[in-house]
């Protein structure tokens, strides 16, 4: 119990010490030089789109360590979890060409909403043990993992410039989210997980429900305070935006690899 006590301390003094570094003011703040009103609105919007953000990698977090548990839960053998598996890697493949063109199209606003439903009905299928049930939360959970890092940050930098910020605090932005979601969060949920499986004796499903809670949060603040914007898609159809980005990939190999590393 001592020790317990002893690393739990330390642990929340080295996040409030983290956050600290990361949040507080610095001679480097790309933000120093702004009038004190749009500092005011940047950093209202900044916060605002972090914890948007944090909510979805939440959501994303939370489920991670207990998938392969919950089929195991389920009476499931190897091969069957693996081809759950395979179809939410195909389904993120498939559907991961597609999204960011109809994002674009459509909005980014609805696409980060998209995101919050479909993974949100991801988890719901969980409560089910039928295996046809799990994979169509499977294909769900795919397509939401291609919304979740295509559509946030697209909106996030159409919005950056349409309000007339500065490029330097785009930078400034992304560290934080970084730092928040694929950070903190990723912390936070494997305790809050820990906490609800292990020593509240929840069940593997409780993680899945907690992730719809915070999800619920995130879809919420997106509904009643994000503005929509949209790509530039005049005289570009999804055929015409495909063979550009088919000439893109062929022509510089550099991009080519970049596309393998990031589908890995």
């Amino acid at each position: 119990m001592i020790a317990i006590s002893f690393y739990s301390v330390l642990f929340v003094s080295l996040v409030a010490m983290a956050i600290v570094v990361e949040f507080l003011p610095n001679k480097s703040d790309n933000t120093a030089g702004m009038q004190q009103g749009n500092q005011q609105a940047f950093k209202a919007f900044r916060n605002n789109y972090l914890f948007v953000y944090s909510m979805a990698m939440a959501g994303d977090w939370l489920q991670g360590p207990y998938i392969y548990a919950l089929y195991e839960h389920y009476g499931y053998k190897v091969g069957d979890i693996g081809r759950l598996f395979i179809a939410g890697f195909g389904s993120s493949m498939v559907f991961g060409t597609l999204v960011g063109a109809l994002a674009d199209k459509y909005g980014r606003k609805k696409a980060s909403l998209l995101y919050m439903v479909t993974y949100s009905m991801s988890c719901m299928t969980k409560h089910s043990g039928d295996y046809w049930t799990l994979m169509f939360g499977r294909l769900l959970g795919g397509v939401s993992t291609s919304l979740l890092f295509s559509a946030f940050e697209s909106w996030l930098v159409a919005e950056h410039f349409s309000r007339g910020y500065a490029e330097a605090l785009l930078g400034d932005v992304f560290s934080k989210a970084v730092f928040l979601g694929a950070g903190l969060m990723a912390i936070l949920s494997g305790l809050v997980g820990n906490v609800l499986v292990e020593d509240m004796g929840l069940g593997p499903v409780a993680p899945f429900d907690a992730a719809i809670a915070v999800m619920t949060i995130g879809g919420c603040v997106i509904w009643l305070s994000w503005p929509e914007n949209y790509g530039d898609s005049s005289g570009h159809s999804l055929a015409n935006q495909f063979k550009a980005a088919a000439v893109a990939i062929m022509s510089d190999q550099k991009v080519a690899l970049l596309g393998a590393m990031q589908s890995l």
